[in-house]
């Protein structure tokens, strides 16, 4: 869930935004790393990609490759060719070297990881980078990963936290009351520190959302799991073809609003290597019943306009046959932008399932525990934390007045 609630324990390091970012000025430079990865499965595509007398702003164009996180994929992509100046060649086959160094090693971690889980009768599916960078791409060192994540039964969660526990990974996030992210979220994330982080997200539930921890029926997901070879060493059951575009179009739409370009690769890989498994007749049904109709129209239709996706041509007309309803609707506007805690908590708590639920998960959130308030805001003094909830309450409303002035 999107909340304030599992406050990561220690901020991630972020890429720092290329220059002028928020006035649209890196979306040429944007536009072009696109068309390198597009030409990189369909050469026909690459004929004509730009003039290469046009001089791109590199300090731009590095930061754009490291933010978007396709430097390995671009490193295939201009081969030898002389697209790009000699320096950022030089960093994309530095990222192509390094993801694959780095993806040996958190693949040996999962492989450690599904048995012990294994042993103890705890079924897993790999999700996402891990079930995409061998089945998908067909090498350990195009598709980064920065962390690994699993699907696991919600009835398993104690024992399988117990498990991961034992092999040296701590939890991520600060919980507001005790239980309060098993009752409210989807997922639990870990950490194993090392000369390399190793990051794990253990998820019982695809998306975050209350509304789609209702309507997603996992066990359709479960019954589509095939085992695939990750690595050299290690096979594991990951999504099968329809169940995985699914889940990536609502993934991408839903958790991050359609940005970045190894996800929009991601799927257009997936379609280009399993088209042929997938059954498109049953990838719309589950659209429609599972509510997921806007993300997977505008991921389709994406992937056809600026990808060179062969979308089959009945597809995406089909999908617009059918409305979605007002609270799939909703609920995508409030996805489809940037939101404070403020603005994810407000609707959070309009699509809970019901109103014990939504009492419990507005309580958890607006009156966090002591240690959660003393964790969260870096607070020294215990007297002082009676002080922060008011500060906590005033953001959050702050937030949330900014989203309605907006749509207004």
């Amino acid at each position: 869930m999107t909340s304030d609630e599992g406050s990561p324990v220690a901020p991630a390091t972020a890429t720092a935004p290329p220059p002028d970012d928020q006035h649209g000025s890196i979306e040429p430079v944007r536009s072009f790393l696109r068309a390198l990865l597009v030409a990189a499965r369909d050469p026909r595509r690459g004929t004509v990609l730009r003039d290469t007398n046009d001089p791109l702003d590199e300090e731009t164009l590095r930061h754009l490759i490291e933010r978007e996180r396709v430097g390995p994929l671009l490193h295939r992509a201009v081969a030898a060719r002389e697209l790009l100046p000699p320096a950022t060649r030089t960093l994309l086959a530095e990222s192509h070297r390094a993801t694959a160094m780095r993806n040996l090693l958190l693949l040996h971690e999962l492989g450690v990881c599904l048995a012990r889980l294994s042993d103890a009768r705890v079924p897993a599916i790999v999700l996402k980078g891990a079930a995409l960078a061998q089945p998908v791409y067909g090498s350990l060192a195009l598709r980064p990963m920065v962390d690994l994540d699993i699907l696991i039964h919600r009835r398993d969660l104690a024992r399988a936290r117990a498990i991961i526990e034992k092999l040296g990974f701590r939890p991520m996030r600060l919980e507001t009351h005790p239980g309060a992210l098993v009752e409210h979220e989807n997922e639990l994330a870990f950490a194993k520190p090392g000369a390399v982080t190793v990051e794990l997200d253990v998820h019982w539930r695809l998306i975050d959302s209350p509304f789609y921890q209702r309507e997603l029926a996992t066990e359709w997901f479960w019954s589509s799991a095939r085992v695939q070879r990750l690595s050299r060493d290690l096979s594991a059951p990951t999504l099968g073809a329809d169940a995985q575009l699914l889940h990536l179009c609502a993934h991408l739409m839903l958790h991050h609003r359609g940005t970045r370009l190894l996800w929009w690769s991601d799927i257009a890989e997936l379609i280009h290597v399993q088209g042929r498994a997938l059954d498109w007749t049953e990838v719309i049904d589950r659209s429609r019943r599972y509510r997921l109709l806007l993300p997977m129209r505008i991921v389709l239709a994406g992937l056809a306009e600026e990808w060179s996706v062969p979308i089959p041509a009945d597809v995406l007309p089909r999908l617009a046959d059918f409305r979605p309803s007002r609270e799939e609707a909703d609920l995508f506007r409030s996805h489809s932008g940037p939101a404070s805690a403020g603005q994810r908590f407000w609707s959070d708590l309009r699509h809970m399932g019901s109103w014990r639920q939504g009492l419990t998960f507005a309580r958890t959130n607006l009156v966090p525990s002591r240690a959660y308030m003393r964790g969260r805001y870096d607070i020294r003094r215990p007297w002082l934390v009676p002080l922060y909830y008011p500060y906590r309450w005033l953001r959050g409303l702050r937030g949330a007045g900014r989203r309605g002035a907006h749509r207004e």
